[in-house]
């Protein structure tokens, strides 16, 4: 390789330092003593071929994730952010250290390049002009309601799993809304307790009871600052709030909901 080919060699960019250039160019370095007795003392049998350098450790992967839904903007940029905390100094497994494709977001029709550099924790959103849209991937299904142009993210790091690639893109998107609990006494605020009284304080009172503008005061003349009903008030509230409950419950089930990659959840 002549010296003018090797400076147009990719890996002699502008951070590499000049003096490791005029290591790689020179004729005689290679050849020096001082250069023969590491090697020897480096990689004994080098010379006569004995010195395996075996594989390439840890292993680099790069996958590949076709999806048509959209992301969510502050979802994806969250998690990317975090992904530097869980970098691992050994064995590396899983690590994810560069991320970049086209993604849409659910705040825009607009197709956005993404590019994010896990090591410098920086990512570039750049939206992308409308031109010609390259071919579907055949092996992704796409359903009827699903009409959005072609996302796709590729992750490079090392020994990476698609099913684990696949489970963090999809904590991007929109999440099936969760059911909700069932409300309890227990689980009533004291400003909802507050709201219950306020509403029906002047219900009518049972008998012995009297209210004088600000307590409730019994024939013994004890005073209370609540209702004398105001536990059946409470389990009045309580019933009302669950069937409002398991009907939104029930709405929901009857939803479908689809994951980035159209599969129902």
């Amino acid at each position: 390789m002549s010296h003018r080919s090797v400076l147009k060699c990719p890996l002699f960019s502008s951070s590499c330092r000049n003096e490791d250039i005029e290591l790689v160019l020179s004729e005689s370095d290679f050849s020096s003593p001082q250069m023969l007795r590491t090697r020897d003392l480096m990689y004994p049998g080098w010379y006569d071929g004995k010195f395996s350098a075996g594989p390439v450790s840890p292993k680099v992967d790069r996958i590949c994730l076709w999806f048509s839904r959209p992301l969510e903007k502050a979802r994806f940029m969250t998690r990317c952010k975090t992904i530097k905390s869980s970098i691992k100094s050994f064995p590396f497994t899983g690590n994810i250290y560069h991320i970049m494709g086209r993604v849409r977001f659910s705040d825009s029709e607009q197709m956005v390049e993404v590019c994010h550099n896990t090591a410098t924790n920086s990512l570039s959103l750049i939206p992308l002009v409308e031109g010609p849209t390259p071919p579907p991937d055949p092996r992704h299904e796409l359903r009827d309601n699903v009409i959005h142009p072609q996302c796709v993210l590729v992750f490079t790091g090392c020994t990476l799993k698609e099913d684990d690639l696949k489970d963090w893109l999809r904590q991007c998107a929109k999440q099936k809304p969760p059911k909700k609990a069932l409300r309890t006494r227990r689980s009533l605020s004291v400003q909802e307790i507050r709201s219950i009284h306020a509403r029906r304080h002047l219900d009518p009172l049972p008998e012995g009871y009297f209210y004088n503008g600000t307590q409730f005061v019994n024939f013994l003349g004890e005073k209370m600052d609540y209702h004398p009903l105001m536990d059946q008030f409470i389990y009045d509230y309580v019933i009302e709030a669950n069937s409002e409950i398991e009907k939104y419950n029930r709405e929901l089930e009857q939803q479908e909901h689809y994951d980035v990659f159209g599969q129902k959840l």
